[in-house]
């Protein structure tokens, strides 16, 4: 047996068709946090098979699925006498108005985008399951109350015809009219009230004795229109009932809608005159209320109240088909909050809202009539606005914003500091098309972001390219371990004392059937902004030390080599215990190891610092400082952090032998080194000269293209086999 409602206890019961499991269980999750009953299938026929042993009150159901897709599932549903009336929310990870438009003429009552936004899906869960259930209890309300009006009408009917004859009748009638919590009014053939019941004083707080003689007439609303009354008239002249929806007025002078059914009541002879008109009427302004919220929903964000993707996506038509009339041109602004996240981990997700809302308030502030102020999720906004030709507006606003927004917030108490990046194109300069106008917005946005925040940014075509050729890298970097695509080339250091080779420095290559063979100076720094550092990093450190072993296995002595570790690698608490596991996977003598990092890395964060690197130091691993004088280093922590070697910048032995100002700082590098018992090497050595001034003022080491270039793990086997020495007289 099916149940209309779920158990007390549970705000309702829902039905998650969701093919991928993760997706599954947030869903489930979130819902069932919420107080919902939750059921679950992973594919269509599950859905089906699932929804008609008893049928939910609401169904989530996923676009994209194997098998039966969620197009088929819904028309099943929909054909299904017993879960037709079962509301369906599509979910799509897709912004695809054809599959939008097929879903509702499907039957579906709304999409939710992916990934999905918490207080977006209890929104809109919570307004189709009280929708749901009214329009059930509205229907079943209305069958039984055209079925109680057909008896009372008959009752009524009989008790007026054989009044005389059976006064049992009139009583119980009499009761029946009493005790309905429907309102009931009879008219006279006029139209003149002859009769209210107690339900009627209740709704509409007349009294019986009040609205006696009155022309029913006056209980509607002023603003009802003729057609309405012409419609019920025409109605009962025809069939002798009517049923519809009308405007009504209470006692206090407030209006509201109520669905009303009125039907005939004739004499007992053979085509009998009218004698009365029955009314029973229903209060429906709290489920047209609950309506006005679900299509406000439809069209608006739950959080801010700002128009959301679909109604700026009307807006810009509109804007765009008088833009075309009038040679106009439209402006997209589309606005990211900076470092967002921040707030939320600090202060709490209820002061992130309420910051949000102050932005919205803020930014609609900004603007005048006709312009457009949407957020489309998250901490991203966008403005479009209408007749700019000489961008004056849009650059005023664009300062306006910045300055607005870079002060101190107060929300809650709370004193927030906040800032925005801006990117902006234009109609039809930079696109046809909302989608192409919110793109290349979204990538001006990306290059003001890049450019230090708190800035704007104008798309240009240039812009566009340089982004996609940055988004082709990440893509192509992502799979580039997994493709065997990495390479670790090896550059000989050299002893400047002997000439022997001392060990080398491993350096990524990575090339790509794509992109080819990609410059290190473009793939690291985009892996470190895209957080592919440490799994690349981790990879180099293990391809390291298995090659070492190979080497300690061919019999070719303990080679040392020096690895570069990045500042995000540093930062991560695993990294140390990590080279420690590799060391002991591969059977690698610590000091074969020599770790490399950059003033940067170790500067983010000193004490931390200090203690990774006391760490590596102490279970034999060396350390070398790269880009020395190049970055913002304190002697003073230089002192405190456990280094071996530091590196003199290829920038100032370039020119070693030539500038003085350059040699001055080559000489005060290997000075402050020896001082502080740590050795120097010498990077990008070329030339002969070089050579013999690095030697001559006791640099301990040198590696550069003089000795050799890096090499790959073939050519530099062969080279220690070789044993070829550096020349130095």
């Amino acid at each position: 047996m099916h149940r209309d409602f779920p158990e007390a206890n549970t705000k309702g019961e829902i039905l998650i068709v969701e093919d991928t499991p993760a997706s599954l269980k947030l869903l489930g999750d979130l819902l069932g946090g919420a107080g919902y009953t939750v059921r679950q299938a992973p594919d269509g026929e599950l859905a089906l098979w699932t929804a008609q042993a008893r049928p939910p009150e609401l169904i989530l159901l996923d676009v994209r699925m194997p098998g039966l897709d969620g197009f088929e599932v819904c028309r099943r549903l929909k054909a299904s006498p017993e879960l037709r009336q079962v509301p369906v929310i599509f979910l799509s990870a897709q912004h695809d108005t054809d599959d939008k438009v097929r879903g509702f003429a499907l039957g579906a009552v709304d999409f939710i985008a992916k990934p999905f936004q918490a207080e977006e899906i209890l929104a809109r869960t919570d307004a189709h399951v009280r929708l749901g259930r009214a329009q059930k209890q509205l229907a079943q309300e209305r069958a039984s109350l055209e079925q109680r009006v057909l008896e009372r009408t008959a009752q009524l009917a009989q008790e007026v015809q054989i009044r005389r004859a059976n006064e049992e009748l009139l009583r119980l009638s009499a009761q029946v009219f009493d005790a309905t919590q429907d309102a009931i009014l009879i008219t006279d053939p006029a139209g003149l009230i002859v009769a209210s019941n107690p339900a009627f004083t209740r709704i509409t707080a007349y009294t019986a004795q009040e609205v006696l003689g009155l022309d029913i007439l006056t209980l509607h609303a002023d603003d009802t229109q003729s057609s309405v009354l012409d419609a019920m008239r025409q109605g009962l002249r025809v069939s002798g009932s009517w049923s519809g929806e009308v405007q009504t007025r209470r006692k206090s002078g407030d209006t509201y809608p109520c669905l009303l059914s009125v039907s005939t009541v004739y004499g007992p002879e053979a085509g009998g005159a009218v004698i009365n008109y029955v009314g029973v009427f229903l209060d429906i302004s709290e489920r047209k209320a609950e309506q006005h919220l679900i299509d406000f929903l439809s069209y608006h964000d739950a959080l801010t109240g700002l128009p959301n993707r679909a109604l700026m996506a009307r807006r810009f038509k509109q804007a765009r088909a008088q833009a075309e009339r009038d040679g106009q041109q439209l402006v997209l602004l589309c606005l990211d909050l900076d470092r967002f996240k921040n707030i939320n981990d600090s202060h709490g997700q209820a002061v992130g809202d309420k910051a949000l809302q102050v932005v919205a308030r803020f930014l609609t502030g900004c603007v005048r009539d006709g312009d457009t102020v949407s957020r489309q999720g998250g901490d991203e906004f966008q403005i479009l606005l209408q007749d700019d030709a000489l961008l004056g507006r849009t650059l005023s606003l664009a300062q306006t914003i910045l300055a607005g927004l870079r002060g101190e917030l107060s929300v809650n108490g709370e004193r927030l500091a906040l800032t925005t990046s801006i990117g902006i194109a234009m109609y039809p300069a930079d696109g046809d098309s909302l989608d192409d106008l919110l793109r290349h917005a979204d990538t001006a946005l990306v290059r003001a972001k890049e450019t230090g925040r708190d800035h704007y940014a104008f798309f240009t075509e240039r812009m566009g390219s340089d982004i996609r050729a940055r988004l082709a890298m990440q893509q192509q970097l992502r799979g580039a371990i997994a493709r065997d695509e990495f390479d670790v080339h090896y550059q000989p250091q050299i002893c400047l004392r002997t000439g022997a080779m001392l060990g080398a420095e491993a350096l990524l290559r990575w090339e790509n059937p794509v992109l080819g063979k990609v410059p290190p100076g473009l793939f690291i720094a985009l892996a470190e902004e895209y957080c592919l550092i440490t799994a690349i990093g981790e990879w180099v450190l293990e391809s390291v030390c298995a090659q070492i072993r190979s080497w300690h296995d061919a019999g070719l002595g303990r080679i040392k080599v020096a690895v570069n570790l990045s500042g995000k690698q540093f930062a991560q608490d695993h990294t140390v215990p990590f080279v420690e596991a590799t060391l002991r996977k591969y059977g690698i003598p610590p000091a074969c190891l020599g770790i490399e990092i950059t003033e940067s890395t170790v500067m983010g964060d000193p004490d931390k610092a200090v203690a990774a690197l006391t760490r590596l130091k102490d279970i034999g691993v060396s350390i070398s400082l790269d880009d020395f004088g190049t970055g913002y280093s304190s002697l003073g922590y230089l002192k405190r952090f456990p280094i071996d070697v530091l590196k003199i910048d290829k920038s100032f032995v370039d020119d070693v032998t030539t500038s003085s100002s350059d040699a001055a700082i080559a000489l005060s590098v290997i000075s402050l080194a020896h001082n502080l018992d740590m050795r120097v090497i010498a990077e990008g050595v070329e030339t002969r000269a070089q050579v013999d001034f690095l030697a001559a003022h006791g640099c301990d080491e040198m590696q550069g293209y003089y000795f050799s270039r890096p090499l790959a793990a073939q050519a530099f086997t062969a080279l220690l086999r070789e044993k070829r020495l550096l020349a130095l007289v």
